[in-house]
């Protein structure tokens, strides 16, 4: 009976929300027809591959990566454009803004100005330094920021704070954090302290964004990482044809404590305000309801072969699936150019009640000079 029951209640009212997200133009405004003036006067973006426009240099991936990009513009982990380029363009924006490593004193003129922003983001990252070993951990990412501020006041840019505390900081961090962890084969009875680990780095650095200037923060928390295709095609070596269960209450049990860290943080430090993406609710109902969400396949890597795309990987020459945007993944953990517009778009400006924002939207955050709800109130709900 389980199988058929009707979807009533909350559960419709999702349905009905994701419906109307992917059928043509999403819940808000297409990049075309934003207004000319942006809704911040900048995006500043830290975090891993999913928001990464260019930070790893000589490893910055190659075609069919950037398969659907206009020519000139630096591939992404993707087929086209990543969830920062997909927020920035809700924001007026037509991309993401530049990756910190490819400035230069053209390039900068603007930024120095407060204007337009800067992407430190950064494929391999974590939010743990050990992570993957990588050149730049969010620590280092931060410092970076650090460092573009400092330039901001040698330059003379006037009203500098004022300027920051209307830009948004977008971060997205930790799925490098989750897959380290597991591949490593660690207990579930240390997830307690590795979660202690992230939280305790992840406030630090969100602190000292704060103390330099930072008032609006966008954050996205960790996808489902047990339902990419690599996890899926690992447990169908065991014969299973389902999302690894550990892992996503790995990153569940994160993000839960992630919202009430940031909870406490906005009590405390006056004038923060926060909104908190849900990737992982939004992935996890895009693959409870495919069609509801415009996909054909949300098990499977478009740009690879075999058994869910992951017996001949995302290398030049592959052959990807027929239509790019009828796939939830690109290749073995990141997902596609449709699945970040139409994830942005949630972010931005679904109703909270469908829990893929708390405690308020993007739009929200961005548009709303109203204190973020108590934290009080979050904590105790």
């Amino acid at each position: 009976m389980m199988g058929v029951r009707v979807a009533t209640g909350k559960a419709l009212m999702i349905l009905v929300a994701v419906s109307i997200i992917c059928a043509g133009g999403g819940v808000v405004a297409s990049p075309a027809a934003a207004e000319e003036v942006p809704l911040v006067p900048a995006v500043y973006v830290f975090g891993d591959s999913t928001m990464d426009v260019g930070n790893l240099g000589n490893f910055t991936p190659s075609p069919p990566y950037g398969v659907d990009l206009p020519l000139g513009i630096v591939p992404r982990f993707s087929n086209g454009y990543n969830m920062a380029d997909s927020i920035s363009r809700l924001l007026g924006f037509d991309m993401s803004p530049p990756a910190y490593l490819s400035l230069t004193p053209e390039t900068s003129v603007e930024i120095l100005k407060g204007l337009g922003g800067v992407n430190y983001a950064s494929g391999g990252s974590g939010i743990l330094d050990i992570t993957h070993n990588a050149d730049l951990p969010l620590s280092k990412q931060v410092e970076y920021f650090a460092a573009t501020k400092a330039k901001m006041i040698e330059n003379g840019t006037v009203d500098i704070d004022a300027l920051l505390s209307k830009s948004l900081f977008l971060i997205s961090d930790g799925g490098n954090d989750m897959f380290d962890f597991i591949f490593k084969g660690r207990s579930i009875f240390e997830f307690p302290s590795f979660h202690r680990d992230l939280l305790s780095n992840y406030t630090k650095y969100v602190q000292t964004l704060y103390g330099l200037g930072a008032r609006r923060f966008g954050l996205i928390d960790v996808p489902p990482v047990g339902c990419v295709p690599m996890m899926r095609y690992i447990l169908s070596k065991a014969g299973l044809d389902m999302c690894e269960r550990v892992a996503n209450g790995l990153a569940e049990g994160f993000n839960k404590k992630l919202s009430i860290e940031m909870a406490k943080l906005a009590h405390s430090l006056p004038g923060m305000r926060y909104s908190v993406g849900s990737s992982y609710k939004l992935v996890t109902n895009y693959t409870a309801h495919p069609e509801a969400a415009g996909f054909d396949d949300v098990k499977s890597a478009c740009c690879g072969g075999g058994m869910f795309g992951m017996e001949t990987l995302c290398v030049p020459d592959v052959t990807t699936c027929p239509n790019h945007d009828d796939h939830l993944f690109w290749d073995a953990v990141h997902c596609t150019q449709a699945t970040s517009n139409k994830g942005a778009e949630a972010i931005f400006a679904a109703p909270v009640g469908l829990n893929f924002t708390a405690p308020i939207n993007f739009k929200q955050l961005l548009l709303d000079d109203q204190p973020t709800p108590s934290a009080v109130n979050l904590l105790t709900s």
